[in-house]
């Protein structure tokens, strides 16, 4: 993702027209609005590949389901959706939606009513009550069904697929492997046996919808490549050979480094005991894939940004600090991380010939900024630093006016 010194951004209505040297831009034009945006850059609006949008910064899994209200998550879900707009991340996929609040929020700013970002909806988080040897059907009951649904059978499983579909989810998520964070299984020990994903990510693409899985231990990675999920979330134990098959199947993964390493260095001030991360095993984790990431480059695996905000140590409205890390911490190179946040999320989204770069023929799903982020990755972490954004042609944060050097003719 290279940037293009003097040029110029044509629009017309929601679409990029053209993209033209400044010399060649149409300024003089009588019907051509002009900002001048000397100075800042253009950049494509990018997409959050991993988004609880209703989780509220969080401690724990319990919290995720049982600290909030609905009610009470259902507006923090709009709070975070419309504060995520304003700092240039015009779309993002779900990964895992508290209630169905994913579908519900999408219809309500679809329908002009809320503010907010283009939303790829996932269903509910499709769960069990734990590894294969440890089911215990007493733990369904404890859990609501409108805010988390687990299945005990291959039928059950279907039927709740079918169901988050009917209600409007776009992708399916379920579970590989569980998390060392998990009550239900640690990262390394399955969670849906293969023979369930198998079973999941048809009925899923049956519906014509993908499916995602997380999959942070080597054996549910690889349960997860065989049964044809769409993407893998985390994939912090992946070894060389699961690469080499993730690579060739095109499956899209989101890593996790963010989140564990923020957990591991700030969770004490958020009421974790030192103890309790030594318990974690997310230093290795976080070692794996600081390794894994170069190869992934590498091998032209389509990595997206987004790594579980919504947790105390992790709020949401920061998700520029991911960025940061991926360029500080594992030494990618700045043009190549946005891509996994614009080009590769657009991809992800469902949009991948429609948005994500800066073209004629795109969405003109815009961020405009006071600073180069593919020079200086920090740029995207400051808000006063984002001026503008537009959603397809329209701005929907920031003051156009302050760059505008006339009206266009017949325009009061």
């Amino acid at each position: 993702m290279a940037s293009r010194p003097r040029h110029s951004v044509l629009l017309d209505g929601e679409r990029v027209v053209a993209v033209l040297p400044d010399a060649q831009a149409p300024v003089d034009a009588p019907d051509v609005d002009v900002l001048d945006l000397a100075g800042r850059t253009v950049l494509p609006g990018m997409t959050l590949g991993h988004t609880h949008i209703a989780y509220l910064n969080v401690l724990d899994g319990r919290e995720t389901l049982f600290k909030y209200t609905v009610p009470e998550v259902a507006l923090g879900a709009a709070a975070n959706a419309a504060a995520m707009l304003r700092l240039g991340y015009t779309a993002f996929v779900g990964a895992g939606s508290v209630a169905g609040i994913d579908m519900a929020l999408r219809r309500a700013i679809d329908a002009g009513r809320l503010p907010g970002p283009r939303i790829t909806p996932c269903s509910r988080d499709l769960m069990v009550s734990g590894p294969p040897e440890r089911r215990n059907p007493a733990v369904k009951q404890r859990i609501p069904t409108d805010l988390m649904r687990l299945a005990d059978t291959p039928e059950e499983l279907v039927e709740y697929v079918n169901t988050e579909v009917d209600q409007g989810a776009e992708i399916i998520k379920v579970f590989s492997t569980g998390d060392d964070t998990f009550p239900n299984g640690r990262s390394h020990e399955l969670l849906f046996t293969a023979e369930e994903l198998v079973v999941a990510a048809r009925a899923a693409h049956e519906r014509g919808v993908k499916i995602r899985a997380h999959s942070r231990g080597l054996a549910g990675i690889r349960n997860a490549i065989a049964a044809g999920v769409d993407v893998i979330d985390h994939a912090t134990y992946a070894d060389d050979a699961a690469l080499d098959a993730i690579a060739e199947r095109g499956i899209f993964v989101v890593p996790s480094l963010h989140q564990p390493h923020r957990l591991l260095t700030t969770g004490t001030r958020h009421g974790k005991t030192p103890e309790y991360l030594e318990t974690l095993e997310f230093r290795a984790e976080v070692e794996n894939t600081l390794r894994i990431l170069p190869l992934m480059v590498q091998r032209g695996i389509p990595i997206v940004a987004g790594d579980d905000f919504g947790f105390a140590w992790t709020p949401h409205g920061r998700y520029a600090e991911e960025l940061e890390t991926y360029v500080t911490m594992a030494g990618i190179p700045a043009p190549t991380v946005l891509t996994w946040a614009t080009a590769n999320g657009a991809r992800l989204a469902g949009r991948g010939d429609e948005a994500g770069t800066v073209q004629p023929g795109r969405l003109a799903d815009l961020v405009v900024t006071d600073g180069d982020p593919a020079e200086d990755i920090t740029v995207l972490g400051r808000p006063e630093a984002i001026e503008l954004v537009l959603l397809g042609g329209r701005v929907v944060a920031g003051d156009a006016a302050r760059y505008r050097t006339r009206q266009p003719a017949g325009v009061a």
